[in-house]
């Protein structure tokens, strides 16, 4: 941890950062996660072990569900306020897998403080929430999604005088900012019919979603590969799937096998 103003050259093992502040939590099933990362207090129950700000969290490869563990409430997983960091997977393709169960919203997430959140290599799926069934994006939050999937998600909601879109991502408010690299979206659905992947809604504010057609680090280097186009509501340009590949060169082992 911090000591002083000293800054650290060493850290010692799980703590990472300029003067060793930051942690890095181990996740391994649904009560440690939920106990880490839902900070937010609008819900029925709120994490009493939280990570800071700026910490990480890694995730063991698994299903994770609110019938294996603590939620936030009936009608979502995992709410965090004002929560930067990064939340992984501790393997590139997207094994660690947020099942909604066709119950509850995924992931809420209102603002992100002084640090962007970055998810990684995270399944999306069977979320279920009048709008942003797989995650809800606002309050000026900043996000980076890599590597992650977006599968049979729904939006539910029909009523043009609130939001009522986006099956798998819904972001909305001033200052929200997401940016999606190497992620894909499959089999959601919004039923008002406005956008079954992805929801931006500029009613309020001047949300921005950009889907890069590039691939970030470690695959800086790969070409990302277009796929299926995404059915979006009030982005400027047609998205896509794209897919990040890294083919290891002979006599190298890739554990994570790419995304």
């Amino acid at each position: 941890g911090t000591t002083g103003s000293c800054t650290c050259t060493n850290c010692d093992m799980e703590y990472f950062g300029v003067h060793c502040q930051n942690s890095q939590h181990k996740i391994d099933d649904m009560a440690t996660l939920f106990n880490k990362v839902s900070n937010s207090k609008k819900y029925i129950y709120t994490a009493n072990n939280m990570m800071q700000s700026g910490d990480t969290a890694i995730m063991a490869v698994g299903d994770f569900k609110c019938n294996t563990g603590t939620c936030a409430g009936k009608e979502i997983m995992l709410g965090t306020l004002n929560l930067g960091g990064d939340i992984k997977c501790s393997e590139h393709n997207a094994q660690c897998v947020l099942d909604g169960e066709n119950a509850r919203q995924v992931l809420n997430v209102e603002g992100t403080g002084v640090n962007k959140l970055s998810l990684r290599s995270i399944t999306f799926k069977n979320g279920l929430a009048d709008f942003g069934g797989g995650i809800h994006i606002f309050g000026g939050a900043i996000v980076d999604i890599h590597f992650c999937v977006f599968s049979q998600c729904r939006a539910t909601s029909t009523d043009d005088d609130i939001v009522d879109g986006g099956g798998a991502i819904t972001v909305l408010g001033e200052g929200a900012t997401v940016d999606v690299y190497g992620t894909r979206l499959n089999g959601n659905l919004a039923n008002s019919g406005k956008g079954n992947d992805v929801f931006l809604d500029l009613k309020a504010g001047n949300p921005t979603i950009t889907i890069h057609n590039t691939c970030p680090s470690p695959y800086s280097s790969v070409e990302a590969t277009r796929g299926d186009a995404l059915h979006t509501f009030n982005l400027e340009l047609e998205a896509y799937n794209y897919y990040c590949h890294y083919i290891c060169p002979p006599g190298q082992y890739n554990p994570t096998l790419g995304s």
